[in-house]
């Protein structure tokens, strides 16, 4: 399994038995370092977060990141994105993922009402991938140019590709001057 210390793994075992039994039925996997992988459809997201975050066995009280991945070969479902959650409870010093399956044309609830963290977290994952995280108060590129087309991280688009804006500024770098000569 993993190399992780034994008190932390135990309490890791004890947070998966938990979860076995408060979400019965959901799809419940644990990964290389024994921490719990928590699947659930969009629509019991909200829900779900509420109650892992004020239920006193979890006290999930930190977003500690969210991302996009692009599961166009269906590995890990038939839709075509899959939505991660990384959570950490402070008090409890333990750490939970979540994963939602997201079909291209579904939108993705926003969390940003339970953790304001969220906001550029849900901007960046709909610049790069297209994801649309509903309820959000901002949605809009954060990365790319306002003018770019596409998503840069999805499998399709192409390495090579390449959007140039005719009016931007030309980068210029300075040549770095060795030490003892003066202009």
């Amino acid at each position: 399994m993993s190399q992780l210390v034994p008190e932390v793994l135990a309490k890791q075992d004890e947070l998966h038995s938990y979860l076995e039994g408060a979400f019965a039925g959901q799809r419940l996997e644990r990964d290389a370092n024994g921490e719990s992988i928590l699947w659930l459809k969009g629509s019991d997201l909200l829900g779900t977060l509420e109650c892992i975050r004020s239920d006193e066995r979890l006290q999930m009280d930190r977003l500690s990141d969210l991302t996009v991945y692009d599961n166009v070969d269906g590995v890990d479902g038939a839709e075509r994105f899959v939505a991660v959650y990384q959570l950490y409870s402070m008090k409890r010093h333990l750490r939970l993922r979540l994963k939602v399956l997201v079909a291209e044309d579904q939108d993705v609830p926003s969390v940003t009402g339970i953790w304001s963290a969220a906001n550029w977290l849900e901007r960046e994952a709909f610049d790069m991938f297209g994801v649309r995280f509903s309820g959000h108060p901002d949605l809009r590129r954060l990365l790319m140019d306002e003018r770019f087309v596409g998503h840069p991280l999805r499998k399709e688009y192409g390495l090579e590709d390449r959007q140039p804006f005719p009016d931007s500024l030309p980068v210029r770098i300075a040549e770095r001057r060795s030490e003892g000569q003066h202009s």
